[in-house]
């Protein structure tokens, strides 16, 4: 940590003081602000001068902090007083038991940063989020290296936000580069599944633009059904359920109709588009007639299917997202719909991968 308190109860930030500073001072007593025990001021050549427990303790402070943690901390402060806005380090909230790394001072708003580089659960993210909004902060959380590799998981997914003008974001600090990020736009696409977004550095705001939306192409429906046929001819265990539930209809898998293939979708699925599309197909076969309670059902019975988000806290984003399918299927007349009720009108199946293969290559033949 980088705040702690001297035995007149003075906070001292190590920020304030240079290492040949800080050294001279090593002789003072230091305290902690959480658990008031003793802390020992360490002074390397290398980490950020920071403030430590003497041994292992239950306080929360007591978490053991890597060098990008420490450096990330005083970076968003420099990013702070660029802005000119008010903000301390540390501060030590006792009704939440928590301490934000940053705690800005925004208008008539209270804005907790979280810099997260450590592993957190899910359950974690989520108590500590609506612990914040409960007391009435708004709690930004900024993710480190260790959540800004390619795969994007379960770990990364749990940090989705979202508002109209950035879509799906999420926020990354680069300590090495120094730069703040802004995630945007983020979306799911194509099948196997692939994430797609754009970035802004957070100097570079204004700059954001809404990504055009872009139809399905037919050819993207063929690359798309030619990784489904390779997959089922491997016999991937993914596609059994689906493709067992297919043949109870009399349909193939392979021959998939072309409006269960998606544009860009929200990054809310775990299980592929495609085949969350189908299944959906089949419940509106089946049913004829689909409501809103079947529609939650249908969703609760494949919550493994979504990922989990733990910074919203009452929103059904899986409702959300097979709603944005039913709709889109009513505009092309797979569906119609009357107040909250969609009903099935057809739907092209093809006999197999090949037919539709020929089907796709005579349309893009015509293109």
């Amino acid at each position: 940590m980088l705040i702690a308190k001297m035995a007149h109860h003075t906070e001292i930030n190590c920020l304030d003081y240079s290492r040949a500073q800080l050294r001279q001072l090593r002789q003072q007593h230091f305290y902690c602000p959480a658990c008031h025990r003793q802390v020992v001021l360490k002074v390397g050549h290398y980490l950020q001068p920071h403030f430590a427990h003497q041994q292992r303790t239950a306080c929360l402070t007591a978490e053991g902090e890597t060098a990008e943690h420490l450096a990330g901390k005083a970076l968003l402060g420099e990013l702070c007083r660029k802005q000119q806005l008010r903000f301390r380090y540390e501060v030590y909230l006792p009704a939440l038991q928590q301490r934000p790394d940053l705690l800005i001072y925004h208008h008539e708003e209270n804005i907790a940063l979280e810099f997260q580089c450590s592993p957190i659960s899910v359950a974690k993210i989520r108590a500590r989020t609506q612990g914040y909004r409960q007391a009435g902060y708004r709690v930004i959380w900024i993710l480190g290296q260790r959540y800004q590799n390619q795969s994007w998981t379960q770990r990364q997914h749990a940090f989705l936000q979202y508002l109209p003008a950035w879509g799906w974001f999420q926020w990354h600090l680069q300590v090495r580069t120094k730069r703040l990020l802004l995630i945007h736009h983020i979306t799911h696409q194509g099948y196997p599944q692939q994430m797609r977004w754009q970035v802004n550095l957070f100097s570079d705001l204004k700059r954001i633009k809404k990504p055009l939306r872009q139809g399905l192409s037919y050819r993207q429906c063929m690359k798309e059904s030619t990784s489904l046929y390779r997959q089922l001819n491997q016999a991937a265990p993914k596609l059994l359920s689906v493709q067992q539930s297919c043949y109870l209809r009399g349909h193939h898998l392979a021959g998939a109709p072309v409006c269960c293939h998606s544009p860009a979708m929200p990054p809310i699925n775990r299980q592929a588009s495609l085949l969350l599309n189908v299944e959906l197909l089949l419940l509106c076969e089946q049913l004829g007639k689909v409501t809103l309670n079947q529609l939650e059902n249908f969703c609760q019975q494949r919550q493994a299917a979504f990922y989990q988000l733990p910074l919203f806290s009452h929103q059904n984003w899986a409702l959300y997202w097979c709603c944005l399918v039913l709709n889109r299927w009513v505009s092309s007349g797979v569906l119609s719909k009357q107040g909250h009720n969609w009903y099935f009108l057809k739907a092209h199946w093809f006999q197999d991968y090949f037919s539709k293969a020929t089907a796709l290559k005579q349309l893009l033949a015509k293109r």
